[in-house]
């Protein structure tokens, strides 16, 4: 009751106090009604259509609704407060923590506590979102918080099969060093004793130091090695982007390969290309290696930007072993900023399985630079494999129409396109005759195409002309989006 009883008091004072801050009687007049209600249901002996609706029903409808609105139906009768009640509804929660300071962010954070003491052990999927700590008030603030939950959690016994806690952004100086280590010692504790019971884990954005991640990391481990010696399903889906801060190259550290070989059964892992190394790449496939050799991971996704530390080597090699003792695997690229021909071909290796591509220049743009090699030496190399092609480019200096057309129809499973780049309108008239005749087998179009003027009337009314000409094929066959867009 402690948590429906906090959200209560929450909506009174927000529905029940006028511009002097005092109460004006809401409160008491939903008792009232109540009770009139009630009363009234005594002296006529029956009761509305909705008093008869099962529980499985009324669960359904309650899980559509926000909290306020759970505590308002919880208010009508017993049956209602007691369905409000019921785990299901309980079992799915996400918590915003703002990053700056006020009483309003404070008492998030009070009534986040609350939920745990009250549903904590019906809770099964936890999302917690802190964005932009501005101050170390805010951070100790969350850090306090994050304790007391995970505490509560624990006293109840609550078994988390996901936990996502996304954009703690550590390396900020709004994060003293002590705060830092008492939140880091919470989580290890928590994800130490009581997380043999994840499925799924996602710490996207934390940013830990090197020792303080693989603190992390070495507290799951160890809770997955209980959960396998208890026969229990362990972590299949596990997703490290930004986990460590951007500068470190954690490629060169043998412990984080170590502690990534006792995650035994990944099936889904996101990670940045600074943590990957041969040795990393080798105890993925040992780990990964199930009983009968069909190995379990089948989603590697890899974000590479140029800030972050990816000079390393790897061998061609390293990947192979990987595809071969995971023959269901499949690699999802993401290269932001590193279109040199000698910065790609060391990343994007041809032993690699890419199914999902994605290269971004931003809006970065130099008369010396040119996507063209990477669009006809590069990316060729995925022809057989390559489903899914994202391609932002601020090539105002160069045109690649004929050299992205030919990509196009080169690779005959791409399914999804998203191009965002100068174009000539013809190109996308070409793509969606291509697509007609059964040249390309592309069922998303996504183009996004660049001017340098600053009125588009002219390129907007060829769009309209292609669109109605093509109207029959993008109806039937296409989730077609196109848009001219000036780039000044």
């Amino acid at each position: 009751m402690e948590y429906l009883e906090e959200v209560q008091e929450s909506l009174s004072e927000d529905e029940g106090c006028d511009t002097d801050g005092h109460q004006d009687g809401g409160e008491d007049e939903i008792d009232k009604m109540r009770k009139e209600k009630l009363e009234e249901d005594k002296e006529c002996g029956h009761q509305s259509v909705w008093a008869h609706l099962p529980d499985t029903c009324l669960r359904e409808v309650f899980l559509y609704l926000r909290d306020r609105d759970r505590v308002r139906a919880a208010l009508v009768c017993h049956h209602w407060h007691h369905v409000v009640r019921s785990p299901s509804l309980w079992r799915v929660r996400t918590f915003n923590f703002s990053g700056r300071a006020s009483r309003a962010h404070r008492s998030e954070m009070d009534t986040a506590v609350s939920f745990a003491k009250t549903y904590g052990g019906f809770l099964e999927d936890l999302e917690i979102r802190f964005s932009h700590p501005i101050n170390s008030l805010v951070t100790r603030r969350f850090q306090q918080t994050m304790r007391a939950f995970l505490s509560a959690l624990r006293k109840t016994r609550g078994r988390l099969r996901s936990l996502t806690i996304k954009h703690m952004d550590l390396d900020r100086t709004a994060w003293c060093r002590s705060v830092r280590s008492s939140l880091v010692r919470s989580l290890t504790f928590y994800l130490r004793r009581d997380g043999s019971y994840l499925n799924y884990l996602n710490f996207r954005g934390a940013r830990f130091n090197l020792q303080q991640g693989l603190e992390v990391l070495e507290a799951v481990a160890a809770a997955q090695q209980h959960m396998h010696l208890g026969r229990r399903p362990g972590i299949a889906g596990l997703n490290m982007e930004d986990f460590f801060s951007q500068s470190l190259p954690v490629y060169s550290s043998p412990g984080f390969a170590e502690v990534m070989h006792r995650f035994k059964g990944l099936g889904s892992l996101t990670i940045n290309y600074s943590c990957l190394s041969d040795q990393l790449l080798e105890a993925l496939a040992v780990a990964c290696r199930g009983l009968d050799n069909s190995g379990s991971l089948r989603t590697l996704t890899v974000r590479c930007h140029i800030q972050e530390p990816h000079s390393q080597g790897i061998w061609g090699s390293s990947w192979s072993n990987l595809a071969k003792c995971c023959p269901d695997l499949h690699v999802n690229m993401s290269v932001e900023r590193i279109l040199s021909p000698e910065g790609l071909s060391r990343i994007l290796l041809n032993e690699i399985p890419v199914r999902d591509l994605h290269l971004s220049s931003w809006y970065f743009s130099e008369q010396e630079w040119s996507a063209k090699p990477a669009l006809t030496q590069v990316v060729p190399w995925y022809r057989y494999s390559l489903q899914k092609l994202s391609l932002d480019l601020n090539n105002s200096h160069e045109k690649v129409d004929e050299e992205l057309m030919e990509l196009i129809l080169m690779c005959k499973k791409l399914a999804y396109l998203k191009v965002w780049a100068f174009l000539d309108i013809n190109f996308l008239e070409r793509l969606l005759q291509n697509r007609m005749e059964k040249k390309s087998m592309l069922k998303t179009i996504k183009v996004r195409i660049y001017t340098n003027k600053y009125e588009t009337q002219e390129e907007d009314e060829q769009l309209d002309e292609i669109l109605l000409r093509y109207s029959t094929l993008i109806d039937s066959e296409l989730n077609y989006f196109a848009i001219s867009y000036p780039m000044l």
